[in-house]
């Protein structure tokens, strides 16, 4: 009872220390203004965790990778583990077959034998054979422990993998929690902006620098090669009807990177699942020299973690965020552009 008061005690005397030390309260209906500087931080803040979003996006993609490849792996695995199998068994069953007619012809001892023997060269005929009969079974079971031993390495590997996949699935879950929650954070940051301040986030999306509207004009790219207009076109159909998902490729639903991957699996041409990696496909263009098709990228804090594919006109199609989903943006009015590759020409 005595611990207990001194717990209650201490825990006023704390309350009181913070009352005194906290200042006075200011009530909820004086709240200030955001001033101009603390709309922009937050306007920053807001970009900030979307390109963070983007970037923790870019690591699911790459466990994501890993674990397709793993999965692809194991299922090899554990079809070649089934052909080990069946080969173990066959073994067993032919040195059963063995030991079964060895049981069943026993005969009398040897040394018997050869005195009792009306036929003593048939008798070391059969001798003979009896000792081939031997050498075989004593190779077939030494094959058996081997391929038995084979088999048990190949299914500890198969449960090493296994593993290594449901940790890989772990951290997919854990990463898609932490860019959800960068994503919500944001949200939560874009939703307490007036208007006014909201449309000072989304002038990067949707305005040129002439403040008109970013539409697709087919003109835009009516030079370009004939394969990757189909690319382009396909990227395009998904504007205003896909959505935003994480490790995502289509056909309903991408990021950013998976819009490229599928825009340019439409013309047979592979890419990986990452902005990183495609960073490093096909040849770098400088901005002056964009051509429609090109892949743009954007860096936050010195790494790579969006991309978008320029169409002509000062414009780029991409995969922005799940807030945004699939849109046509101004080059000049988005992120400083990192870099550019050509993939074809």
């Amino acid at each position: 009872m005595t611990l207990r008061i001194g717990r209650i005690a201490l825990g006023a005397a704390i309350a009181v220390s913070l009352t005194i030390f906290a200042g006075p309260t200011i009530p909820a209906s004086a709240e200030p203004t955001p001033t101009p500087s603390t709309a922009k931080s937050a306007k920053q803040r807001v970009e900030d965790l979307q390109a963070e979003a983007g970037q923790i996006g870019e690591d699911y993609n790459t466990i994501s990778d890993a674990l397709d490849k793993g999965k692809a792996e194991l299922k090899v695995l554990n079809a070649d583990i089934a052909i080990q199998q069946k080969k173990v068994d066959q073994l067993s069953a032919d040195a059963q077959s063995i030991a079964l007619a060895q049981f069943r012809s026993r005969d009398l001892d040897t040394t018997l034998q050869i005195f009792t023997s009306d036929d003593p060269d048939q008798l070391l005929d059969r001798l003979s054979t009896a000792s081939k009969v031997d050498d075989t079974m004593s190779k077939l079971l030494s094959e058996q422990q081997t391929e038995q031993a084979n088999l048990a390495d190949m299914k500890r590997a198969a449960q090493a993998d296994l593993a290594a996949l449901v940790d890989q699935e772990k951290q997919l879950s854990e990463l898609k929690d932490k860019a959800d929650a960068k994503v919500a954070e944001a949200q939560a940051l874009y939703d307490s902006l007036d208007p006014t301040e909201q449309q000072q986030v989304d002038g990067n999306d949707g305005k040129a620098k002439d403040g008109s509207a970013d539409k697709p004009d087919p003109g835009d790219y009516a030079n370009a090669d004939a394969r990757l207009k189909k690319a382009i076109a396909y990227a395009l159909s998904k504007v205003g009807k896909a959505s935003y998902v994480w490790g995502a490729s289509g056909p309903n639903s991408f990021d950013c990177s998976g819009l490229m991957l599928a825009a340019y699996g439409r013309i047979g041409i592979s890419l990986p699942h990452s902005s990183a990696a495609q960073a490093g496909r096909g040849r770098p263009v400088s901005r002056a020299n964009l051509k429609a098709g090109d892949l743009v990228f954007f860096a936050h804090g010195g790494s790579i973690y969006h991309v978008a594919m320029y169409i002509g006109g000062g414009k780029i199609v991409h995969a922005r965020q799940p807030r945004y989903g699939i849109q046509v943006n101004s080059l000049d009015g988005y992120s400083p552009m990192a870099s550019a590759r050509r993939i074809i020409g």
